[in-house]
């Protein structure tokens, strides 16, 4: 089938990884960058994370020499970008998967990894998470947090977050957190940060990896007025940096042929 193949020169904070091995160094070290930067300009590293294989590939690096023991683990304070309504202890909880996998192996303290305690209900759990936020950024009312990086993978129908293509919550402009109940992925019932809050960030980094997320990054560089914006296309910091990091496999679709790979693959000019 013919491939209509986007180029890449035009989107010139997009970095292509040959290798798995290449994505999570190269995305583990732009981290690292980033929360020393922070750190050294506000005392604090602020992050919002989601499950699956964006964290993966995140915290493979992450939790080995060098970066380790280079990273100021006790500056760290960790959100999650979205939550599912289920026990801690099940495998589909973000943040007991991100804890198992991750934070059991570095030293942020417990107290800075802002979870909900098992929560039974999308709504409440949306308040009580919301009200975190508000205490821990110390938000004036219409405010929104600045996270200094948000984390996202994106879903093979642009999904982001627990933000669904033509879901109704991609209007909610006042709310930090949403409710969801209508996952069509399970389990049905999470909670999201919306979009307000992730382009209020200072950096927001898309990871996506794999030959199944080919098609819908290309749809996602490749503007169609015809059709409604997919929710990972509505990500557009104010004031922040938006970077992509995408292995071969997923970039199969994308013209790399005449690009300054330099250029592309730098993890430099982070958003202050």
């Amino acid at each position: 089938m013919y491939k209509q193949l986007v180029n890449i020169a035009d989107h010139p904070n997009i970095t292509i990884c040959i290798t798995a091995d290449e994505l999570s160094l190269r995305l583990a070290t732009l981290i690292a960058a980033l929360s020393a930067k922070s750190i050294n300009e506000r005392g604090r590293f602020t992050l919002a994370i989601p499950g699956g294989s964006a964290l993966d590939i995140a915290s493979r690096k992450l939790v080995l020499s060098p970066l380790r023991d280079e990273i100021d683990w006790s500056a760290w304070q960790v959100f999650w970008v979205d939550e599912r309504i289920v026990s801690s202890k099940s495998p589909e909880s973000n943040s007991g998967e991100a804890y198992r996998q991750f934070f059991s192996k570095v030293n942020v303290p417990k107290h800075h990894l802002y979870t909900l305690d098992d929560p039974i209900q999308a709504e409440s759990a949306a308040d009580s998470y919301e009200a975190m936020l508000n205490k821990e950024f110390n938000l004036k009312k219409g405010e929104f947090p600045s996270f200094d990086l948000i984390l996202l993978g994106i879903g093979e129908d642009g999904h982001i977050a627990s933000l669904f293509p033509d879901h109704p919550v991609l209007k909610e402009n006042k709310r930090l957190v949403v409710p969801v109940f209508d996952s069509p992925k399970p389990p049905a019932e999470r909670i999201s940060l919306t979009l307000p809050v992730i382009n209020n960030a200072r950096n927001v980094v898309f990871v996506v990896s794999g030959s199944g997320k080919a098609d819908i990054l290309s749809r996602i560089l490749r503007p169609d007025r015809l059709q409604a914006e997919l929710p990972a296309q509505m990500i557009k910091p104010l004031s922040g940096k938006l970077h992509c990091f995408a292995d071969q496999a997923a970039a199969e679709m994308l013209d790399t042929r005449a690009y300054n790979r330099t250029k592309i693959s730098s993890t430099q000019g982070a958003s202050s």
